[in-house]
């Protein structure tokens, strides 16, 4: 089907995003036009879509001077790129020469997008020769990148500390979810209507920022990225900026993508809000020597400067095109330099790889599937690598290094385990592929390691020729095979270098002072004495370098005598952990040092080293997987620990554990992840030396639990607590654990329904065991089970009852049992039954009662009114014990049973009652008092709260108050008591002399007329310890002349509260 100009207009005007379709409207409105031709009103633009423009525009100019029409309004509103579309389609559909008013002679823009796709489209791998070169599209692998804000100074090793971080998104990958971006996200509009210009995107060495930049550049000009977001895209490596030594302007910086002739810099930026600068690398940004960050370094378009770093900080500071993006990669160390210039609206970092990300980063090195998944399961196998292979560039150190072994062999009998093993064969690799023999790398590697090791200490990774040639190097000998070279192209050609990461930099700066012994002291001191953080992994080659397997790759490059000996090396090291030691707490210190045993692998050296240590704690430490497998190393090769406490430990590394734990006489771990077997494998192999202390198990999700366990070599008291666990898991768990470990002295099963098979199962484990239970918590779904009842004597029998309980916090919860032992220090016993189902609670109740003779019985919030009161008091009074404390809150108890209730109560007997919230009265209450006076009881606590009284209670509540004076407790609140009950009240307490501590009379209907009694109660009952008058009617100077009167007799402790 033939193409007619109106679908072609079609075609074109759809591809307008948003913002520019309304620039594309307001242009065409008013745009100068042939004579005799007509503007479209902008009523009839305002609401009309791409349909109706089209129509529109063939009503109005016809399709030949439509089609023209429209290619002047797009390169007006600068969107040259359709505009050129349709020149070109239009030219198809009518067989002639592009239609346009104005022809360009020169497209600059896409001369520019051409050059931008053929600079980008491949890249070099860091050891490539001349003329090797590899495509961006099959290398580049997607990189994980997540908003975050800006960190001030981060003085911790790149490449260790962030291993950290990409150890903690496998942890928890949704708590990175909100805070992932996409690189097509990076200049959407935030969420509080700010638009994104400036965006700083941050990483460690080696993380793929350049490869990032790379991409950004190359889908740009593909028209994959920003398409219709930005006509111009600019890239400025900091790198190459610094060697620009004539003074600039930005129109120089930016004309410099053209040859001759160049386009006006009005018309590349006509549109600046269109324009994206990115700044790759501003930590490599060098600034004059008196540059002062405190004052602002300004220029115009056409302004040159000192250097281009002033251009860039114009740039920046947004003195320059304020109006342009700018995204800008940074190292973490130079954020807060960084912050100095530029505010950004969105700070995101590169964390590297995710485990698909490098599956996918394996695949495309290798180019054969079954060779990448073999490399790849090989190198899971060994933590430490396996851990560093998020970050890119050690990723593919490791793909270079396994290829290379697997090229002359289907297997991988070297074993790369360390660090240091992992860069001496890659660099053996470089030398092989380069051809590179002994004689020739002989000078070359001790030159290299001085060039290495001075920039180490002074944390310098950019060389020029002049430092070169301090230290004996030149170019034409090969230094090139392990530095990178800039070329930067003017009047001059000048280069500089680089070593292909900081890594390998540090690798020759260990080889350099692994040579020297005065350097290695140096090192040693700086890195761990003075603290200096950037030294470590320097340190840790150092170690590693020690390790016979390490330096075999390199020592048929380079024979020479070992600087530091072994034994001076172990005397260093044992010295350095018994500092540790002293220290006391966890120490990253520490850390480092078993790191640095790990790296040397020799048992013999491992053992010696860590023979006066006697304990390891790293439980608050974020300890990654690659930590964990060098604490696992030590401990494999130490004779013993009095002390081993670990945190975030995982499955895996629980197993490995576990033939170790006879090595410690005291340990704690912390783990998730872990399974039901695991769990039971770890107690049980316990028992061989060890006597479990606590053991914690939480029910994640699925077979995944968290586990703490502690255990000593010495015998003492156990705790478990088993929470969120189905059924058939914590009956596991009690069948395995409670007979094997005698010293069970609390258990807590929590959120569990308590079926009839966990009760059974649960009696026999514990008729099973020889542990004396103290306390004791499980749900129970039914407690008239035998097996129960069983569980509960057997308890008694074993530790004599303190406390019983069986309630439910509301109705529809499940019933929980609760069980104390006696403590000798303590007396009495009490039990709780409360808020239980109807069916249950009279044969509980009855129960209960025979069988632990509680003092303290609480049957709060049960369904008991009067009948049952009567069954239960007479229940009770067959029983041979005496009751000293009733608790009966909300149980709608009424006058009628105050005689029952008093007839629990021996003769001559101090008794606590609680009746709130029942409607007793006051002819309850004059019943109660009736009663017990008759039988001479002493009342101690007696609460009423809530239960219907008014002031005619009061000479029955007073009459209570014997001779001895015994009622230290009263709470009449919420009744409506008035000032002549609280004035009688008040009164009697005086005329007794007594010893009341505390007085609830809470919204009691009390107003001013009782100021006088309360204060001379105040000040005759000296006992009284707690008055509560809240929500009562006094004046606010009532309340304060009470307060004085309160605060002058009694401390602070002691307490008057009114509202």
């Amino acid at each position: 089907m033939t193409e007619t100009c109106q679908d072609i207009l079609l075609m074109i005007l759809e591809e307008l995003v948003e913002g520019q379709r309304k620039k594309f409207k307001l242009k065409l409105s008013d745009i100068q036009l042939r004579k005799g031709y007509a503007n479209i009103p902008k009523g009839h633009l305002e609401k009309a879509d791409v349909t109706d423009m089209v129509d529109l525009l063939i009503r109005y100019y016809q399709q030949e001077y439509a089609v023209e029409v429209v290619i002047n309004v797009l390169d007006q509103i600068n969107d040259k790129d359709l505009a050129e579309r349709l020149r070109r389609k239009s030219a198809e559909v009518w067989k002639t020469r592009p239609v346009s008013v104005k022809p360009p002679d020169i497209d600059h823009r896409a001369n520019y997008v051409a050059s931008v796709k053929e600079k980008f489209r491949r890249m070099k791998d860091y050891n490539s020769r001349p003329g090797e070169w590899v495509s961006l599209e099959d290398r580049y692998t997607k990189l994980f990148i997540v908003k975050k804000h800006h960190q001030t100074e981060d003085k911790e090793h790149e490449l260790l500390s962030r291993g950290k971080r990409h150890m903690d998104i496998m942890r928890k990958p949704s708590s990175f979810v909100d805070s992932h971006v996409n690189v097509e996200h990076l200049f959407d509009t935030l969420s509080d209507g700010t638009i994104t210009r400036k965006v700083i995107l941050q990483g460690i060495a080696g993380i793929g920022k350049t490869a990032t930049v790379g991409k950004i550049m190359y889908d740009w000009s593909s028209g994959k990225l920003y398409r219709g977001r930005f006509d111009y895209v600019f890239h400025w490596s900091c790198r190459e900026l610094n060697q620009r030594t004539e003074k600039l302007s930005l129109a120089q910086l930016i004309l410099q993508n053209w040859g001759h002739p160049k386009p006006e810099i009005g018309e590349i930026l006509s549109c600046p809000e269109k324009v994206l600068f990115v700044i790759d690398g501003f930590d490599e940004l060098r600034f004059p020597e008196d540059y002062d960050k405190n004052k602002s370094l300004s220029c115009d378009l056409d302004t040159p400067h000192s250097t281009a770093a002033a251009v860039v900080e114009s740039l920046l500071s947004s003195q320059s095109l304020s109006e342009a993006c700018r995204l800008v990669t940074t190292r973490p160390l130079a954020v807060g330099m960084l912050e100095t210039h530029m505010k950004a609206d969105l700070w995101a970092e590169i964390v590297g790889f995710l485990e698909e990300d490098r599956k996918e980063f394996f695949k495309k090195f290798f180019k054969d599937e079954e060779r990448a998944a073999f490399a790849y399961s090989y190198i899971q196998e060994n933590d430490v690598v396996f851990t560093m292979c998020f970050v890119p560039l050690i990723c593919w150190i490791v793909c270079t290094t396994l290829s290379l072994q697997l090229r002359y062999s289907e297997e991988l009998d070297q074993k790369v385990s360390t660090t240091t093993e992992m860069f001496t064969y890659f660099v053996a690799t470089l030398l092989q592929s380069h051809g590179r023999t002994q004689t020739s790398t002989q000078d070359l590697f001790h030159n290299l390691g001085s060039l290495a090791y001075g920039g180490v200490r002074d944390q310098k990774v950019l060389f020029d020729e002049s430092m070169l040639r301090k230290c004996n190097l030149e170019v034409s000998k090969g230094p090139s095979t392990f530095l990178t070279e800039l070329l930067q192209a003017d009047i001059f050609v000048e280069t500089i270098y680089s070593f292909v990461h900081l890594t390998v930099q540090e690798l020759f700066a260990a080889l350099f002072t692994f040579w020297n012994k005065e350097k290695a002291s140096e090192l040693l001191k700086e890195a761990f004495v003075e603290n200096k953080s950037h030294l470590i992994l320097t340190v840790r080659f150092l170690f590693g370098l020690n390790n016979d397997k390490s330096l075999k790759p390199l020592k048929r490059y380079y024979e020479t005598s070992m600087g530091l000996s072994k034994d001076e090396l172990l005397k260093w090291t044992k010295k350095a952990l018994l500092i540790c030691q002293e220290q006391g707490k966890e120490s990253r210190l520490l850390l480092e040092l078993l790191h640095c045993l790990f790296e040397i692998q020799d048992e013999e050296f491992v053992r010696s080293a860590l023979e006066e240590m006697k304990e390891l704690v790293f439980l608050e430490n974020n300890l990654g997987q690659d930590d964990q497998q060098v604490i696992l190393y030590s401990l494999q090769h130490a004779k013993e620990f009095s002390q081993l406490k670990l945190g975030s430990l995982k499955e895996r590394d629980m197993i490995k554990l576990v033939p170790l734990l006879g090595k410690c006489k005291q340990i704690h771990f912390n783990a998730s992840g872990i399974s039901l077997s695991t769990v039971l494998k770890v107690c049980a192999h316990l028992l061989q030396k060890l006597r479990m202390t606590r053991l914690h198990v939480d029910h994640e999700a699925e077979d995944e639990m968290y586990f703490t366990v502690e255990a000593s070599c010495e015998r003492g008291p156990c705790t478990i607590t088993l929470d969120n666990f189905p059924e058939d898991t914590a009956i596991a768990i009690c069948d395995h654990v409670i007979p094997a470990h005698p010293g069970i002295v609390t258990l807590d099963v929590n959120r569990i329904r308590g079926s009839k098979e966990f009760v059974n199962s649960l009696k026999n484990s514990l008729l099973d065991s020889d542990c004396r239970l103290e306390s004791v918590g499980f749900n129970i779904e039914n407690p008239r089970l035998q097996a129960f009842q069983d569980i509960c004597q057997h308890l008694a029998t074993c530790r004599s009852p303190r406390k019983f309980l069986l309630f439910r916090r509301y109705e529809e919860d499940e019933i929980h049992f609760g069980y104390e032992a006696k403590d000798e220090e303590k007396s009495g016993k009490s039990a709780v039954l409360s808020c239980l189902p109807e069916e249950y609670f009279l044969e509980l109740t009855k129960w209960v009662t025979s069988t632990f003779t509680p003092l303290t019985l609480c049957l709060d919030e049960n369904s008991i009114n009067d009948e049952r009161m009567k069954t239960i008091c007479e229940n009770l009074n067959s029983t041979d014990y005496q009751l000293q404390s009733l608790s009966l809150r909300s149980c709608s108890i009424t006058h009628k049973s105050m005689t029952n209730i008093c007839s629990l109560f021996l003769c001559n007997t101090a008794v606590s009652l609680d009746l709130q919230s029942n409607p007793v009265g006051d002819e309850g209450v004059k019943i109660l008092a009736a009663c017990l006076r008759s039988k001479s009881c002493c009342l101690e606590k007696l609460s009423v709260s809530c239960a219907d009284l008014t002031e005619d209670c009061v000479p029955a509540i007073t009459s209570l108050f014997s001779q001895k004076n015994t009622l230290i407790w009263l709470d009449l609140s919420f009744n409506n008591l008035g000032d002549g009950g609280v004035k009688a009240l008040c009164s009697a307490l005086k005329d007794k002399e007594s010893h009341l501590e505390k007085l609830i009379l809470e919204d009691s209907g009390i107003t001013n007329n009782c100021e006088q009694e309360l204060i001379q109660l105040i000040e005759n009952t000296l006992s009284l310890k707690y008055l509560c008058l809240d929500d009562n009617k006094f004046t606010s100077t009532s309340r304060t002349r009470i307060y004085d009167v309160w605060d002058k007799y009694h401390d602070e402790e002691e307490e008057v509260e009114e509202d």
